[in-house]
């Protein structure tokens, strides 16, 4: 799978403007901090560092600006799911995080690999469809009250972080996030809508509610303009996106009584994250309309 990704533009952003966007906030400051750790160690291990590309909130935070905040770090992996890769990349996270926390400036934090937990179950992890690595990175603060707990493998501040395994991607970008040199590879610009487009999709079958999408589709939409090749793209991977989860998406499938039910759910609590909620409808008439224009009469 990892020969049919394709390498698109280079970018360069700056982590820090957006780590201190959260100064006022000292534990979400400091959990931005250990963002970046992870992002850097992560870089720093091979084959995983090109291999694993972040998507998700923090793409959307770091490189869109989006002002939404989130916690967790979501990566897919081209690599194929087995307990000995977990293994192995856990080893390697945990010997690169002292390397660079030191390399950006943090000699004072620690990190490790607290935990982690396998989706949809250990047994299951290598055979099936869709598959998650969930990783619990356990940080604290040297001289710190946190520390004890960190050092016997129970710190109470965690960084969450899922890597998800068997996933369609298209294209990806190489994202430089400051002038420390660390590189990562993240979604490009047409799967990040194609998989959110997807996992809006995909509600009433898995059985979740995912507003947060909705607002993440109708931002990028606002920044971004796309043409009409890219729309054919788009088109082309949302199917093969849909097919790797058994789905058949067609022009009305976005708008459907229980896809839009389900993405309105506890649309208020996306507050908690924006300082400036937009209403749901409008968000959600962007990003259906966008959707209908799609070619879909192409194949």
């Amino acid at each position: 799978m990892s020969e049919a990704v394709e390498i698109g533009e280079r970018i360069a952003v700056d982590i820090s403007e957006w780590i201190e966007k959260a100064n006022a906030d000292p534990q979400a400051h400091l959990e931005r901090q250990i963002t970046e750790i992870f992002l850097a160690a992560l870089a720093m291990t091979k084959p995983f560092a090109n291999e694993i590309f972040l998507k998700g909130g923090i793409l959307m935070g770091v490189v869109y600006k989006s002002p939404r905040q989130t916690g967790d770090i979501d990566f897919t992996a081209i690599s194929e799911p087995s307990k000995e890769m977990a293994e192995a990349l856990k080893a390697e996270l945990n010997s690169a995080f002292p390397r660079a926390a030191a390399k950006l400036g943090y000699p004072d934090l620690m990190c490790n690999v607290q935990s982690s937990r396998y989706e949809p179950s250990a047994r299951m992890f290598a055979k099936a469809n869709g598959p998650l690595l969930a990783l619990r990175v356990g940080y604290a603060r040297r001289g710190s009250p946190q520390e004890r707990t960190f050092l016997t493998g129970t710190a109470t501040n965690v960084l969450d972080v899922d890597i998800a395994f068997r996933e369609p991607v298209n294209a990806i970008q190489i994202v430089r996030l400051g002038h420390e040199g660390v590189t990562v590879r993240a979604y490009s610009l047409l799967d990040l809508i194609a998989e959110k487009l997807r996992a809006l999709l995909q509600q009433p079958k898995r059985r979740r509610n995912r507003r947060q999408d909705v607002y993440d589709i109708a931002c990028l939409l606002k920044q971004f303009a796309l043409d009409a090749d890219e729309r054919v793209r788009l088109l082309a991977l949302l199917r093969e996106k849909c097919r790797a989860r058994d789905i058949e998406p067609d022009r009305e499938a976005l708008g459907q009584a229980e896809v839009r039910d389900r993405a309105a759910k506890n649309w208020d609590t996306l507050g908690l994250e924006l300082e400036d909620l937009p209403d749901f409808d409008g968000c959600f008439e962007v990003v259906d309309k966008f959707y209908r224009s799609l070619p879909w009469t192409r194949r």
